[in-house]
């Protein structure tokens, strides 16, 4: 009986210098199996998946002068062509007007 204590006593130190050693792999299944555990739950009750949001597109354009992409909204005109408002017209201002 005194055999059976102490090789019960063993396993447990070993299984607790081990959840000691390798913590943050438990705590991140831990959050996993609780993530995917939700995601079956909304399925099952019918809520969508992903809850998406109507994310319009960012309209870009081509700057004249150093051909870089750019978005519409950091973009000055100049002469009919698009130009980079922080790059191109902080370097030549003369020309952007």
């Amino acid at each position: 009986m005194k055999e059976t204590f102490f090789i019960l006593f063993v396993i447990a130190v070993l299984l607790g210098l081990t959840a000691v050693r390798y913590r943050r792999q438990i705590v991140a299944f831990i959050s996993f199996y609780k993530q995917m555990k939700a995601v079956r739950t909304n399925l099952r009750e019918g809520e969508p998946a992903g809850r998406q949001t109507d994310i319009s597109g960012i309209q870009l354009v081509k700057c004249g002068r150093c051909s870089k992409w750019i978005p519409e909204t950091e973009a000055e005109r100049s002469g009919g062509q698009a130009v980079c408002r922080s790059v191109c017209v902080a370097i030549n201002p003369a020309r952007s007007t």
